[in-house]
């Protein structure tokens, strides 16, 4: 007979492998494979990017887009993520202040250089929607760098944003 801990253990058991996985940000799921049968995972390796949108308050001293950036290595050697060459998309144009919104505040000590093996770099900038999301109406975003480009997302403004 299974006794409570032991149960527990075991559930435990079970779930690390996954839980490691997740914090070294290693892919755990189905590799994809190509018409023949061959594994396409090598190919999908490198920088990957990833964007999330949220509107801070208009009650807020500056109503503004909250945009949390995310970038993970998961190839299997240190890759240079040239961090001067991001740059921040809205409807299809390079933001001409990429450099400065993406080079100012908080980062890693030495800057956002390179990245090893299952790595990320998380942080988030402020844009005010006066300065870069007006008139009201939905914003296609995105952000990419020498080696990357992450998905679109749309943000949407409206009169209840600011």
């Amino acid at each position: 007979m299974w006794t409570h801990s032991r149960h527990n253990a075991m559930r435990y058991a079970a779930i690390m492998p996954i839980v490691v996985a997740l914090s070294l940000g290693r892919p755990f799921a189905a590799q994809k494979t190509d018409e023949n049968g061959g594994s396409l995972s090598k190919s999908c390796r490198g920088l990957h990017a990833g964007i999330r949108a949220q509107i801070i308050p208009p009650y807020t001293e500056t109503p503004s887009v909250m945009l949390s950036f995310v970038l993970l290595n998961d190839s299997e050697t240190a890759v240079d993520v040239e961090a001067g060459s991001w740059k921040i998309i809205v409807n299809g144009s390079e933001l001409k202040d990429s450099g400065m919104l993406l080079g100012n505040g908080p980062m890693p000590e030495g800057g956002y250089r390179v990245l090893k093996p299952g790595e990320t770099y998380e942080f988030g900038k402020a844009l005010s929607i006066a300065q870069y999301f007006l008139p009201n109406g939905q914003y296609r975003v995105s952000w990419k760098g020498v080696a990357f480009q992450s998905p679109t997302i749309v943000v949407t403004i409206t009169p209840a944003s600011h």
